[in-house]
């Protein structure tokens, strides 16, 4: 495993930790920031634009 894979690695790592650590209403919040944003992309035009064509 070359450096930069294990720094990648180590970044993943540092950050379930932390998110591990966070209170309930904290991972909630963040939950919600997530889907609003899932939201506002699947509702975007340009998504609509590049959606793939049937077969």
């Amino acid at each position: 495993m070359n450096e930069w894979m294990r720094k990648i690695l180590e970044s993943k790592r540092q950050t379930r930790s932390r998110l591990a650590a966070l209170p309930f209403s904290e991972k909630v919040k963040i939950l919600e920031r997530l889907r609003d944003r899932s939201l506002l992309i699947a509702s975007s035009d340009l998504r609509r634009s590049f959606s793939p064509r049937p077969r």
